[in-house]
C-alpha cells in the first residue's frame, strides 16, 4: 500500500475525531463508522452503506499521491455524509448527497464544502469498465456493464440523443475510439 502507517492512522484518527465532534452536535450516540483505506478508481473517499452496515472508504493511491489536497478535506466529506445518514436516515425522505444538511455539516466542522477532487490521477490505477456497442440509425454508443444489464434485462430502454431512436444492442459493431460512451 502506498500511505505510509503514520498517515493510514492520521486518516482513521481523523476520521474518528470529526465524527465524535459532529455527533455531539447533533446529539447521535452511535460509534462511527469503521475506515477502511481500500477504495479503488478515481474517488478519493466513499461513504457506504450495505445491509445496514456503514463504512468509510479512502483511496490510498490518491491520498498518496496528493495528500496536500485530500487531509483532512476528503476525510470530513465523508464523515459529513454519515452523520446526515445517521440523523435522517435513508427513507422516502432521502436527502440529496451533497444537500443543505450535507453542506451544513461540513461548514461547522470548518470545511470547504466541495464536492470534487482535482487530483491528478496519472499515476492512480483506475479501473476500467467494459463498453458495450448500441446503434441507432445515425450512431453508436458505448454503454457500460450497469446500463447494458439493466437494458438487456429489459428494465431500461435507452434513446438516441439526436434522433430519439430506441437503441439496439449491436455486438457486431466496433467500438472505436470516438464513440461516445454513456
Amino acid at each position: 500500500m502506498p500511505l505510509d502507517d503514520s498517515r493510514q492512522q492520521a486518516i482513521r484518527q481523523t476520521a474518528h475525531d470529526l465524527f465524535v465532534r459532529a455527533a455531539a452536535w447533533y446529539d447521535i450516540t452511535t460509534p462511527p463508522p469503521p475506515v477502511n483505506l481500500n477504495l479503488r478508481g478515481r474517488a478519493a473517499g466513499q461513504w457506504r452503506v450495505i445491509c445496514g452496515e456503514e463504512s468509510l472508504r479512502f483511496n490510498p493511491y490518491i491520498f498518496a499521491q496528493d495528500w496536500d489536497n485530500h487531509f483532512p478535506g476528503t476525510v470530513a466529506h465523508e464523515v459529513a455524509h454519515s452523520i446526515v445518514y445517521r440523523r435522517f436516515g435513508l427513507g422516502a425522505d432521502r436527502r440529496r448527497p451533497h444537500g443543505p444538511e450535507w453542506r451544513e455539516v461540513m461548514l461547522r466542522l470548518g470545511f470547504e464544502p466541495r464536492v470534487t477532487h482535482s487530483s491528478d490521477l496519472s499515476g492512480v490505477p483506475i479501473r476500467r469498465t467494459r463498453k458495450f456497442p448500441y446503434r441507432c440509425s445515425c450512431n453508436v454508443y458505448a454503454l457500460g456493464t450497469r446500463r447494458h444489464r439493466t437494458a438487456q434485462a429489459g428494465e431500461r430502454i435507452y434513446y438516441c440523443r439526436n434522433c430519439g431512436e430506441t437503441l439496439r444492442f449491436a455486438p457486431e459493431e466496433p467500438l472505436a475510439p470516438h464513440v461516445k460512451a454513456t
